[in-house]
This record gives structure tokens, sequence and C-alpha cells, in this order.
């Protein structure tokens, strides 16, 4: 596939992607001129209103590096804009979709959805450009370890304004068909607790606070629909301590929070619990294949493609589910001993 095909293909399906908290995405623009050199997408989140900026890099170009460096230039090119400036560059794309604006971009992305308001969106969108709260994407077919590395280092000291994804997306053959794979790519903090991948937020914006009870203060600020797998998902993890099998601590973000069942007497887990406008579990591959080998086989046959390095876990949060992950952390106590 070449890079004009994936930008195709994103561009008609932005859902592929798979971000943090899985926003809802509309493409407001293709090859986007951003001062000297042109974004290969723009889109918007439709419950936020925050400008996404995606940067597209596969195999014949041969330094994946310059995509971190275009992707956060775009987004300071974008920095200085307002609503109506990037409406006038974005108005070529816009007309030939049939869309008036931005905001009735929006509109058709979220699928006659009776809770989208496009007022109530511009005034998002409005905002999300006075305040600089941008993500920026980066989609590769590789990513070397150093800028796996880097993306990391980025995700710790920017504020809260920048989201930074990485995005690999594997091919496949199946059945003499070809099988795009995405996936987000987050470094391996486990070293400096596990809790704070992705968080997107310096150090002083995070407090690690020992215990589960902070994190169970949050599940109501979860949709009413998500609070039950959040209030079975923490009972899950007291339970593995009450065992003795993890040491529960809790990351405390502005806007999302983190429960990480750490292993006894170290500084990592297996997996994370996020509570980022609902239930998310996202797995330590590294972790597993040092702790838990065994399970993490099992792990791959129900959930093939997803025991990542920090992406989420897709599979329906049910007991067999945690059934397995359970005996992961049983699998490493029992290897220790």
């Amino acid at each position: 596939m070449s890079e004009a095909d994936l930008h195709g293909l994103i561009e008609d399906t932005p859902a592929m992607l798979p971000l943090a908290g899985s926003p809802r995405l509309a493409v407001v623009g293709r090859e986007v001129n951003c001062g000297r050199e042109r974004a290969d997408l723009l889109a918007v989140e439709v419950e936020t209103g925050r400008p996404v900026v995606i940067e597209i890099k596969l195999a014949s170009n041969t330094d994946r590096r310059k995509s971190l460096t275009q992707v956060l230039g775009y987004a300071a090119y974008l920095r200085r804009l307002d609503a109506n400036g990037l409406n006038t560059i974005l108005r070529s794309y816009l007309d030939e979709r049939g869309y008036g604006s931005i905001a009735n971009a929006a509109k058709s992305a979220a699928e006659a959805d009776p809770s989208f308001d496009e007022e109530r969106f511009q005034t998002l969108f409005d905002d999300a450009l006075t305040e600089g709260r941008l993500r920026a994407v980066i989609v590769l077919d590789e990513a070397p370890d150093d800028l796996v590395d880097l993306v990391g280092y980025l995700q710790d000291m920017t504020s809260d304004r920048l989201e930074l994804d990485l995005v690999v997306v594997t091919a496949y053959e199946v059945s003499g068909q070809r099988i795009l794979v995405p996936q987000l790519i987050e470094p391996d903090r486990s070293q400096l607790t596990a809790e704070l991948a992705g968080t997107s937020k310096p150090a002083p914006a995070t407090e690690i606070v020992r215990g589960s009870d902070a994190f169970a203060e949050t599940i109501a600020s979860a949709p009413a629909g998500q609070q039950a797998v959040l209030r079975r998902l923490l009972e899950w993890a007291r339970e593995l301590e009450r065992d003795q099998l993890a040491t529960l601590y809790t990351s405390i973000g502005k806007v999302r929070w983190v429960l990480n069942p750490r292993l006894p007497g170290q500084t990592r887990g297996m997996i994370s619990i996020w509570n980022d406008k609902g239930p998310y579990i996202s797995p330590y591959r590294t972790v597993f294949e040092q702790e838990a080998p065994t399970t993490l086989a099992k792990l791959d046959s129900m959930a093939p493609n997803e025991i990542g390095r920090g992406n989420y876990i897709k599979v329906a949060y049910d007991d067999d589910l945690l059934a397995i992950l359970r005996e992961a952390y049983t699998e490493a106590r029992d290897s220790r001993a």
C-alpha cells in the first residue's frame, strides 16, 4: 500500500485510528497548507472540537523521525489561527464535500447523533483554537525505538494542550486479502510507573497515590452506561491486592485517571485500568513477556494483535478476560516463588 492509498483510507474511515479515548473524527482537510509544508490530513474531534493533525510516513520515506518534527510544526502553525482563519484554509476541501463549515462536517460525522449540537461544537472548536488545544497523530508502518522514546519524552513534557499519538499500521496477508491492523504505540515507561503512559501531561500535573480509593471516587464522572464496567474492573483489581497478587496505585490527572495494579515489590504492572470518559485496559507486552509468557499466549489467542506496547484491549471486558488477566498475575507470583 502506498502513502496515497493509506491517506485515502484514513480520510474515508478515520475511525480506524486507535486513539486514546476513542474520539470520533471528522476529516476536514487533505494536504493542508501549514506554512511552508502541507499536513497530510486535518480533522476535528466531534465531541471536543479539538483539531487533529495527521502525518503519514511509510517505508518509502527513509527517515521516519522527520514525521515528528513535521507534525509539531503543523501544530505550531495551526496554533496561530482562529476559527475563521482555519475555515478559510479549508474552504476548498469543505466546499468539494458540500460542507458549509467545519462544524457542518462534524455534524455529518456525528451520524445523526441526537446529542450533537452544532452551536455547542462551534463554541468548543473556537475555545480549542484560542487555548491552543490540539492532537497530533503520526502514522507509520514501523516505529524506530529512538522515535518511540522521543515521543514518550514529549508526551511527558508537553502540557495537556497537546496530545501526541503514535500509530503503527501493519499489513497481513489473509486468504489472499491484505488486512491492515493499526496499533497505538506507547513508550515503555514500566520503570517510571506504567500508569503514566499516554497521559500527555507533565509530571506536576499528575499525582500518584497509594491505593484505589481515589480511582473509585472518579467513577461517577464517567458516562452512566460505563460506570458498572469501571466498578467491576475496580473490584477485580482490589481482589488482586487482597490476594497479594498486586499493589494498587492511582494516577490522578486533570481529565483522566489510571489505576495501576503493580506487581508486588515492583514499580510496574502488566496492565493499567483507565477512566478516560469510560473504561479502558492498557496492557504492557514487555512485562507480560518477562513475567507471564504462558498466559500471554492465551491472551494473544483471545485478543489477536491487542496485547501490544501500550495500546488498548478491545475485546469485551467480561469475566473470561479478567480471569486470564488474573492468571497472568498469578503466573508472575508463582514464577518468582
